[in-house]
C-alpha cells in the first residue's frame, strides 16, 4: 500500500495524527531536504498520540524517550500506543513509533489529574539574560522562533535560548505540552557534546541523541516566550549529558528537560 505524506506547514498539522486502528495513530511532517526526522517531531507526535487515548481530565507530567534509530522524513511514522495503566490519579502509556526499517522511538510517558497542593520554586532564571525583543531570530526551518541570549563553551558548556512555537495553538493544554516537546530537542545535544575535543567540529564529529526527558512543573503556553537554560555535565563512554530549566516571561519554572547525546570522532 502506497500511503501519500500529507503536507505539513505548522506545528498543529505535525500534531494532527491520523486514527488507523485502535490506539494506533500516523504521522507526517515536513519534508527539509535533512534526510533525518528532527527529533522534536518524533517526541511532539509520540506524546500526541499516548494523550489520544486518555481522558481530558489529565494532563501529561513527565515523558521520557529513547530514540532507537533515525527517522526518514520522506515516510510517515506509526504510533502505536499501549495502555499500561489507568489510575485514579496517573495515567501511563507506552508508545513506539515505527517506519519501514522498524522501531525509531520507544517513549512512555506519564500523566496525572489536575492535583491542588503547595507551590514552592527553588530556582530562577539567571541575572542578566535580555529579553527577546533585544535578540535577533536565528533562522530554522521548523516551526518555532528562537533567539539565542547566551552560549558559552569554556569553563562550562552554558546558554540561555529563547523560544516559541509561531503558529497560534489555542487554549489545548495538550498541544502546549507537545509543542514544549518539539521544542525541547533543539540545543541539547549541542550542549551536551560541546565538552568533547571535537565539540565545535561538526564535521568531524558523530553526535546523536540517545534518550530525552521532559518534566512538566507548571502549565504553560509555547506559543509564548519560553526561557530554556541549559549547561552541560560532561563528556565519558561517547555520551554527553544536558539539561535545562524551562522558564517563561514571569520568571516561573515551567519544566526540566534533560537529554544524553552520542558524540565520538567520526570514524
Amino acid at each position: 500500500m502506497t500511503i501519500t505524506l500529507r503536507s505539513v506547514t505548522d506545528l498543529p498539522a505535525l500534531l494532527d495524527l491520523e486514527p488507523v486502528k485502535p490506539d494506533a495513530f500516523l504521522g507526517t511532517g515536513p519534508d527539509l531536504g535533512w534526510g533525518r526526522i528532527y527529533g522534536g517531531q518524533i517526541v511532539a507526535q509520540a506524546v500526541r498520540a499516548a494523550a489520544l487515548t486518555t481522558s481530558d481530565d489529565v494532563a501529561v507530567h513527565s515523558f521520557h524517550a529513547y530514540f532507537v534509530r533515525a527517522g526518514n522524513e520522506q515516510q510517515p511514522v506509526l504510533f502505536e500506543v499501549e495502555r499500561i495503566r489507568d489510575g485514579r490519579s496517573f495515567t501511563t502509556r507506552q508508545v513506539v513509533a515505527y517506519q519501514a526499517g522498524g522501531a525509531i522511538l520507544n517513549l512512555i510517558a506519564s500523566f496525572q489529574v489536575d492535583e491542588a497542593g503547595e507551590n514552592h520554586q527553588t530556582v530562577e532564571p539567571p541575572p542578566g539574560v535580555r529579553g527577546p525583543e533585544e535578540l535577533d531570530s536565528v533562522t530554522t526551518d521548523l516551526f518555532f522562533e528562537h533567539r539565542i541570549a547566551r552560549w558559552d563553551r569554556h569553563p562550562r558548556p552554558e546558554a540561555a535560548t529563547w523560544m516559541r512555537v509561531t503558529a497560534d495553538l489555542g487554549d489545548d493544554p495538550v498541544l502546549h505540552a507537545c509543542a514544549l516537546a518539539y521544542l525541547s530537542d533543539e540545543h541539547p545535544l549541542g550542549v551536551a557534546v560541546a565538552p568533547h575535543s571535537l565539540g565545535d567540529r561538526w564535521d568531524e564529529l558523530m553526535a546523536a541523541s540517545l534518550d530525552h526527558a521532559v518534566w512538566y512543573h507548571r502549565p504553560t503556553r509555547a506559543d509564548e516566550w519560553l526561557l530554556f537554560v541549559l549547561a552541560g555535565h560532561g563528556v565519558a563512554g561517547g555520551r554527553g549529558l544536558a539539561r535545562a530549566e524551562v522558564y517563561d516571561l514571569a520568571g516561573r519554572h515551567v519544566a526540566s528537560v534533560a537529554q544524553e547525546g552520542l558524540v565520538r570522532a567520526r570514524r
